[in-house]
């Protein structure tokens, strides 16, 4: 991925199929396309290094896909608590 410049647009496939995958509701697997998408970009970083701008845009966009896999994953967690607790008929309330 030589060709990636700090003006290209940061993509791949892993971080494309995340963005459907979210888009589509299909949490879980974009959580770990996100992941598996940093991953890959920290791989870019570290054998074939962008210069200052190319670098941080690289690290700035790590960033953005860990806080979202990240908010997923309490959206996720948030979703069983509620329906274990319908299951369980706990009624829910949100501190009002």
């Amino acid at each position: 991925l030589s060709s990636l410049s700090p003006c290209s647009k940061i993509t791949d496939p892993c971080s494309q199929k995340a963005s459907e995958e979210d888009e589509a509701g299909n949490y879980e697997e974009a959580i770990r396309s996100y992941q598996h998408a940093v991953k890959y970009f920290l791989h870019i970083l570290k054998r074939e290094p962008q210069g200052k701008d190319g670098n941080q845009k690289i690290r700035d966009k790590c960033k953005q896909y860990l806080d979202r896999a990240e908010e997923l994953q309490e959206y996720l967690v948030n979703k069983e608590v509620i329906t274990d607790m319908t299951v369980q008929n706990i009624p829910f309330t949100n501190g009002s």
